[in-house]
């Protein structure tokens, strides 16, 4: 008999608060997110900016558009390597939030059987899972993609994409509207059904095909918890945008507000629901978790 939603947010609330290192993992993505975005950002403005600006002979006075021109004509021409580097960047980006992600699910799933975790648990998950994680995030990310075919006859019968602003009422302009509106939904469906494939593949050592395989099973199997769990992740953001908004229109409190939020956001919200969903894969998968009564009142 596996918990109920009530049971599995208060178990997991005291998870989090015995494990609070648990946010380290997060800290850690950010920050070497934003180091790599500064090396990409350098590396763009070294290999492509610098020496065509270093060979014109465009005066120091001329507006900022003249060297948007340049820009433009400089990857027109470089754009087989501007698209791979693209690509290669975009890996990159997604390895480093893999790693630090399995580091996370790993962190989770020893806090929820052990009662406690540890740093040294985030590196050997890292590590292990990284790639298989990069994998099957990619083959997500492909199937979304996929689902382009949506709006592929809108766009042969109008001839492309300009007819929504020229003829937009046009049988080519609406059949890209509907297209657009069933690549939403297909994604929705897609990552609904593909939500639990990250905890899958960590906590039960899985290959990415096999992850996919077993969160859809999972879904099937747990149709109305799924829906739950990320109903409420849904409206604790919301929730955290309201409320940012109605700060942030507020000059002065703006910036604290940004800080507070980033607070919030890697010290609670992310450990805090990464927490819950392991511990419902976990719980719902059969895997043997500690028994909360020992700390719960520590």
């Amino acid at each position: 008999m596996h918990e109920d939603l009530g049971t599995l947010l208060n178990k997991g609330y005291g998870t989090w608060k015995r494990n609070m290192i648990i946010a380290v993992p997060f800290i850690l993505d950010l920050m070497a997110t934003i180091l790599f975005s500064i090396f990409a950002i350098t590396l763009f403005v070294m290999v492509f900016v610098l020496p065509e600006i270093a060979s014109s002979t465009v005066a120091d006075n001329v507006p900022p558009e003249v060297y948007l021109g340049i820009l433009s004509s400089l990857l027109k021409e470089n754009l087989l390597l501007f698209i791979i580097g693209t690509v290669f960047i975009l890996m990159l980006f997604l390895l480093i939030g893999s790693f630090f992600e399995a580091g996370a699910i790993g962190m989770c799933r020893l806090a929820l059987i052990s009662g406690d975790t540890s740093i040294g648990q985030m590196w050997s998950s890292a590590r292990h899972h990284a790639l298989n994680l990069l994998f099957a995030k990619t083959l997500v990310g492909l199937i979304i993609v996929a689902g382009v075919i949506f709006i592929v006859p809108g766009v042969v019968i109008s001839g492309g994409l300009e007819t929504l602003e020229s003829n937009p009422t046009s049988t080519g302009s609406i059949l890209i509207g509907l297209g657009t509106l069933f690549w939403f939904l297909y994604a929705m469906i897609v990552g609904i059904l593909l939500f639990f494939v990250e905890y899958a593949l960590v906590v039960d050592d899985l290959d990415p095909i096999s992850a996919l395989e077993k969160s859809i099973e999972f879904f099937k199997n747990n149709i109305g918890g799924v829906i739950a769990i990320i109903g409420i992740i849904v409206f604790i953001s919301l929730t955290l945008e309201i409320v940012g908004s109605a700060i942030s229109s507020v000059e002065a409190l703006a910036d604290i507000w940004s800080l507070a939020y980033l607070f919030v956001s890697l010290f609670v919200v992310r450990p805090l629901t990464t927490i819950w969903i392991t511990r419902m894969y976990m719980d719902r998968t059969g895997k043997k978790l500690y028994s909360f009564d020992m700390y719960a009142f520590e």
